[in-house]
């Protein structure tokens, strides 16, 4: 879930999101965009993905998409792993072939003001995000909008949230060096690319107790960064000559790295479900999230708001 927002093409500065006026404000042009991308889909050659919006529905501050994606550009072989057999004539997938994937994304576009929300699903690790920003964002430049999303403020939130839960473990602290340090210290004079450095903590221990205090100080909008090499007492080396530093968390039995070196990592809301979501289960499951997302971002949420769409 992230922060949309309009601005000028290769600018900066915030529009408001009745702009292009022209059109009925960015809900209605945004709309238009996506229907269009319906004609063709977009083949990245640099990536060898391909992307393509298969329908669009709309109703009260929401459009949803359904975006299918996949790669391409490596020929492959189609197996069914239930039965395990191999095929005589197995099926093949081309080299211009690509293997689709479906996903849901939502866009909260209120009549009002200069923020709304971009919410996607996600899979394992996958999510089609940049790939529908492109597919739109190609079709509204004629406009002179540019749609942009940010995830700062909603992350910051949400990981505050995730922090405050006393069922939140914590059982260690990755150290990454992927460059010389500044004084060119190094864990071996070998030539290495990347370097890793992994604590497990004890459970118990004064410094597991230092590096939970130190991720509960994390909690609020301006999270106070810790000096994890110094709660660790590791000798010999400075907080300057890692170029990422990590707390592991565990969760419901779910492992979560966040790095206190850069801004949040995205947060992604998990659904209870062994199937996929309908598109009304899904804008159902989004609905408490996006509300609490909307009043966050200063957006006065009118009654009519919430999306209702149907299979």
């Amino acid at each position: 879930m992230a922060e949309l927002y309009v601005t000028p093409p290769r600018k900066r500065d915030r529009m408001a999101l009745t702009e292009p006026e022209a059109v009925g404000g960015l809900y209605q042009a945004v709309l238009r965009a996506a229907k269009d991308a319906m004609a063709r889909g977009e083949k990245d050659e640099t990536r060898r993905h391909y992307t393509r919006v298969s329908q669009v529905r709309s109703d009260a501050w929401g459009i949803l998409l359904n975006v299918k994606g996949g790669e391409y550009g490596e020929p492959r072989e189609v197996i069914d792993v239930d039965s395990d057999e191999p095929e005589e004539d197995p099926r093949q997938i081309g080299q211009s072939d690509a293997v689709l994937s479906d996903f849901y994304s939502l866009l909260i576009i209120p009549p009002y003001g200069d923020a709304g929300l971009l919410i996607t699903e996600v899979k394992g690790r996958s999510h089609l995000l940049p790939q529908t920003l492109r597919q739109l964002n190609y079709r509204l430049r004629d406009l002179g909008v540019f749609l942009r999303v940010t995830s700062d403020t909603v992350d910051a939130r949400a990981w505050s949230e995730f922090l405050s839960d006393d069922s939140v473990g914590v059982t260690g602290v990755e150290l990454v060096q992927s460059r010389p340090s500044p004084d060119r210290t190094r864990f071996t004079e070998e030539n290495v690319r990347r370097s890793r450095l992994h604590l497990d903590l004890e459970d118990g221990s004064q410094v597991k107790a230092r590096v939970i205090d130190a991720l509960r100080a994390m909690i609020g909008q301006e999270p106070k960064r810790p000096q994890l090499v110094g709660l660790v007492g590791l000798r010999d080396f400075e907080d300057e000559d890692f170029d990422e530093e990590r707390i592991v968390t565990v969760y419901d039995g779910k492992e979560r790295k966040i790095d206190v070196r850069s801004s949040w990592p995205r947060f992604t809301y998990a659904i209870d479900t062994d199937s996929r979501l309908t598109a009304e289960q899904f804008v159902r499951e989004v609905a408490s999230t996006a509300l609490d997302s909307l009043k966050l971002l200063n957006v006065d949420v009118a009654a009519n708001w919430r999306p209702r769409i149907a299979d």
